[in-house]
């Protein structure tokens, strides 16, 4: 029976790229004279007497489709290299499984519940919290807001999606972001993008990860 090993994401091999020689260039300085002369005859052999091609549009045309297989080709490698980051960034997250994080959103959820924070680059004293439901506001409260991940108190709020807004002395407050804890069920990649499985069964995109560490 074989052996089985974990995979080491850095044992993975990028796909290499296609390196050409320091004299090539694309287009006809790729073909042998006997070659373009064979394309060539074949061009006038089918072609409409009373239509006739001119050189120039034939040369035109072949550097048109030189260009196009140019560009499939780089095409072709970029696919590879999104691949294989995919499968580096895929294994290198499996650490993240079972873990908590804070993650971003627009609004609080009390009917699927959990702990949501307000994250703040800075200290700010004397903010006011407004939890919005539409244009009614079903709780205000007064609030020092810490560097770092604050809490918020959702006793008392209905079961709803409710927008939360910041203040600070009558001014719309910028640079705190609201999030919600939860853990990574599982980690995947879907359609080329990378994507964390949280508990409460919503799949959500890496940039939403807004705070790691002890919370």
């Amino acid at each position: 029976m074989a052996e089985l090993r974990a995979t080491n994401p850095y044992e993975i091999k990028p796909p290499e790229p296609k390196v050409l020689p320091k004299n090539h260039s694309r287009g006809l300085n790729n073909l042998s004279s006997d070659e373009f002369l064979k394309i060539y005859m074949e061009t006038l052999r089918y072609q409409d007497p009373f239509q006739s091609q001119d050189l120039s549009k034939m040369l035109e045309d072949m550097t048109r489709l030189n260009q196009i297989k140019h560009m499939n080709d780089m095409k072709i490698f970029i696919e590879g290299l999104k691949g294989w980051f995919n499968q580096v960034t895929l294994l290198s997250s499996l650490s993240l499984i079972g873990k908590d994080f804070v993650f971003s959103t627009d609004r609080l959820d009390t009917v699927k519940g959990g702990q949501y924070y307000l994250l703040s680059s800075e200290d700010i004293k004397g903010a006011t919290l407004k939890i919005m439901d539409g244009d009614h506001v079903v709780k205000e409260v007064k609030l020092d807001i810490k560097k770092g991940l604050n809490p918020i108190n959702l006793e008392g709020l209905p079961k709803g999606q409710f927008e939360v807004k910041l203040f600070k002395d009558g001014v719309a407050l910028e640079g705190v972001s609201l999030g919600f804890k939860e853990k990574i069920r599982s980690v995947s990649v879907s359609g080329g993008e990378l994507l964390f499985e949280l508990e409460r069964g919503e799949f959500v995109s890496p940039s939403r990860l807004i705070y790691a560490g002890g919370i």
